[in-house]
């Protein structure tokens, strides 16, 4: 019984040292090195493959961490490999951290992810999984606008093989990365019309499938 404690006990500190060196010591170095775009262009072009790369792991460590906005490093890498090749990348990237944080997920449990995440925030995305088919809700997490680093924390309630939650997760979150690498290639280029354009038509793209979503719950209720 004082093992078992005590093993808790070491886990939580370890899990509370490991994030706060990961913002600390990551996170905030790496939302300074992607905010400046000459500064990153020259670190890239520097290190050639092995920089794409590091920024590759800097896009995987975003992901697992959940604290750390994503957004800095789809515009960064828009503006540095263009909206395909930087949502590729990203996506590649995003997706290995989600399924690690999935596999995490699905090796410790609800009870280890409660020292990681509010209950509240878990409860929120656990209803929602429980009012669908997981693997249509895991699609819409990856789709759109959704929590859906926090989500692949409890992925396992799709109850999908790795393969389908890596083709899943790939194929669902290209389109959302693709927005925002694409408005960063445009933002360098100054093509702002096309930039309004974009996220207009993104905008009534998603508020048209929340009315969807909201009529469903109400047929449903």
């Amino acid at each position: 019984m004082k093992k078992g404690i005590l093993r808790t006990v070491l886990t939580l500190l370890l899990v509370a040292a490991f994030l706060a060196a990961l913002y600390f010591l990551v996170g905030r170095p790496m939302i300074s090195l992607v905010g400046d775009p000459e500064k990153l262009d020259e670190f890239v072009r520097e290190k050639g493959t092995l920089g794409l790369i590091i920024f590759g792991i800097f896009v995987f460590v975003q992901t697992m961490s959940t604290c750390i906005p994503g957004l800095p490093f789809y515009l960064a890498s828009g503006y540095l490999l263009g909206g395909f090749k930087g949502a590729l990348l990203c996506d590649f990237f995003a997706t290995i951290g989600n399924t690690a944080a999935f596999l995490l997920g699905k090796k410790f449990g609800r009870s280890f992810l409660c020292y990681l995440f509010p209950e509240d925030k878990l409860r929120k995305v656990e209803e929602i999984v429980e009012k669908g088919n997981p693997k249509l809700i895991h699609i819409m997490f990856m789709l759109f606008p959704l929590p859906k680093d926090t989500y692949a924390w409890l992925g396992y309630y799709s109850e999908e093989t790795l393969p389908m939650w890596l083709v899943i997760t790939f194929i669902a979150r290209f389109p959302h990365i693709f927005l925002y690498t694409f408005g960063g290639e445009k933002l360098m280029s100054n093509s702002y019309g096309i930039l309004i354009a974009g996220g207009v038509f993104a905008v009534i793209l998603y508020a048209v499938v929340l009315v969807i979503l909201k009529k469903l719950k109400k047929k449903n209720s």
